[in-house]
Formats: structure tokens, C-alpha cells, sequence
């Protein structure tokens, strides 16, 4: 059985395990670069961080950077996704979509969105994320980018095991 479940264990969020799962969502990760992201992740009350757990095992993270303004009910709820990241042992099976799900409905989010690049786009595609293609003009060169959105209209996810 898989659990998403909120983690604020700074000694676990900032260790050797954690990077490594969390690395293969971040751009050129290095140890002290993830340990200094995620202490900025800690100190931000906007951001909040959810471990998969299969039988004990931490499987993978998701960041989440709430956009609700005071005020607005639960359904109001909106929140972006800044990284997300499942063991490399563990891919292709569905986790990450399941995280995501399970998130949305545990915080009664409406709307979760993303930005991406070519690398990931076919996971948000293949967990029903709408996908806008943009590129953005570097001095160097250009980037494609691409703004997900996922909307929560039936607020009744079906995850797998």
C-alpha cells in the first residue's frame, strides 16, 4: 500500500536519502545545493513537502507551493508543484501520479499546476495535466518550457496500489 503523507523531518528532508530521490528533479543537483533548497523549502510557510511510503519506505517527494489567498474556502485552493521525484527503483508504476492525486485531495486543492521542460512532459500529460508549450529566449540559446495545469472537477481521484 502507498501513503503520500506530509513531511517536516528536517534531519530526514536534508539527508543523503532524500537527495537521492529528490535529485532527478533538480537542475545540475549537487548535495549542498539540495540541502540549501530544501532549508529554503522549510523556512517558507507557503511550501510543503509529501514523502511516498510503500511499507515503510520513502519512495518519493513532492514539493508543493501553496497559491491560496486568505479568505478563500477550501475549494478556492490552488497550489504549484516545484519538484517532484520518485526512486529510481520505483518509476513507471504509477507513483508519481498517485502522489499527485492524493495530494490534491488531501489538501482540497482545485487547481494544481506546473512548469516543466521536454524531460518530464510526458509524465504530466500521462496524469491528465493540459499542457501549454512556451520557449523562453536565453542569450545562449532558447529553452522549451511548458505550463501544466490540472484541474480537480470530480474531487474524486482514483489511485492504484
Amino acid at each position: 500500500m502507498m501513503f503520500t503523507v506530509l513531511c517536516s523531518d528536517r534531519a530526514w528532508l536534508t539527508s543523503e536519502e532524500a537527495f537521492s530521490i529528490y535529485a532527478s528533479c533538480m537542475y545540475q543537483p549537487t548535495f549542498d545545493g539540495f540541502v540549501a533548497q530544501m532549508e529554503e523549502y522549510l523556512g517558507d510557510p507557503s511550501v510543503k513537502i509529501f514523502v511516498c511510503d510503500i511499507k515503510g519506505e520513502k519512495a518519493g517527494m513532492l514539493v508543493l507551493k501553496e497559491a491560496c489567498t486568505s479568505g478563500a474556502t477550501d475549494m478556492d485552493q490552488e497550489a504549484e508543484i516545484l519538484g517532484i521525484a520518485v526512486k529510481e527503483s520505483q518509476r513507471k508504476k504509477g507513483l508519481g501520479k498517485d502522489m499527485v492525486y492524493q495530494v490534491m485531495e488531501a489538501e482540497s486543492l482545485k487547481k494544481i499546476t506546473a512548469q516543466t521542460d521536454d524531460d518530464a512532459i510526458g509524465f504530466y500529460r500521462s496524469s491528465g495535466f493540459e499542457a501549454e508549450r512556451f520557449v523562453i529566449e536565453y542569450p545562449d540559446g532558447s529553452a522549451v518550457r511548458y505550463n501544466c495545469v490540472l484541474y480537480n472537477e470530480s474531487s474524486n481521484f482514483a489511485t492504484e496500489d
